[in-house]
């Protein structure tokens, strides 16, 4: 294998895409409501909506909620939680690394980090 090979590991998402999205498919499959949801989950309606937008992040304790209403296990909404913050971490260092003025060997050193 040549050292210009990227392998899986190397790749950056050109999207991060929030856990709300999938938690509004999870609602749009169920045919449910983002406010039945709401009071299922004891939250204020503009919380779920936020959530659902990709302003609000998942919490442990909302994660355990969302196990209990859809039977889905709350370690598989913080995985996608942890997963999008990495790939907005994984964004915005490889359009510093872009931006920036330096040998393309620095890049690619910065851009495994």
């Amino acid at each position: 294998m040549s050292s210009d090979s990227i392998l899986a590991n190397d790749l950056v998402p050109g999207l991060a895409s929030h856990p709300g999205r999938l938690l509004k498919e999870e609602l749009d499959a169920r045919e449910m409501k983002q406010i039945d949801l709401a009071k299922e989950l004891g939250i204020a309606k503009n919380v779920m909506s936020d959530i659902i937008n990709g302003k609000r992040n998942l919490t442990p304790e909302l994660a355990v909620r969302l196990e209990n209403a859809f039977g889905i296990k709350a370690e598989f909404w913080m995985k996608y939680q942890v997963a999008y913050e990495i790939d907005k971490i994984r964004i915005k260092n490889r359009k510093a690394v872009e931006k920036a003025k330096i040998s393309e060997k620095a890049k690619k050193q910065l851009a495994s980090i």
